[in-house]
């Protein structure tokens, strides 16, 4: 009968620590994925309250101008978030070629910040052929396309 009762008593004590050290295990990696969702949601949130609108006629010839050589964009904030316009947010695209943020340039209409329901003019100093052009600004995730003829 003793040992009956010494050997449940090992396999209990065996089962009590398998299901300890799993626990510790999962608590652990519960924890990782929650600081992981925490950030990402953050970032998802960002992305959701950040939008752009191309505001420029595409018919008109105030897009590209003769003269200066350069494609001038007008972009409307319809986001809930201030955007900087340093560079490092806004990203220009001529026909598919990536401009760099030197050859650019980003002004906000009236001066001050990018607030929403505020316009920026971009002005991309570039000369481009006679022909069909598309424009793309993107800014975060969010992308925005303007096809004009010169």
């Amino acid at each position: 009968m003793a040992s009956a009762s010494v050997s449940e008593l090992i396999l209990f004590i065996a089962a009590v620590s398998v299901a300890a050290a799993v626990s510790g295990v999962m608590v652990t990696t519960v924890g990782g994925i929650s600081d992981s969702l925490d950030e990402r949601g953050a970032d998802v949130a960002a992305d959701i309250d950040t939008d752009i609108d191309v505001i420029s006629d595409p018919g008109s010839d105030a897009v590209y101008d003769d003269e200066n050589e350069s494609v001038r964009i007008l972009v409307k904030n319809t986001g809930r978030r201030t955007i900087g316009t340093d560079g490092s947010s806004i990203e220009v695209l001529v026909d598919g070629k990536y401009v760099s943020p030197s050859e650019y340039s980003v002004s906000v209409i009236g001066g001050g910040e990018w607030y929403e329901g505020g316009v920026v003019r971009i002005v991309v100093n570039e000369p481009i052929a006679s022909g069909d052009h598309r424009v793309t600004i993107i800014v975060e995730s969010e992308r925005e396309t303007l096809r004009f003829r010169t």
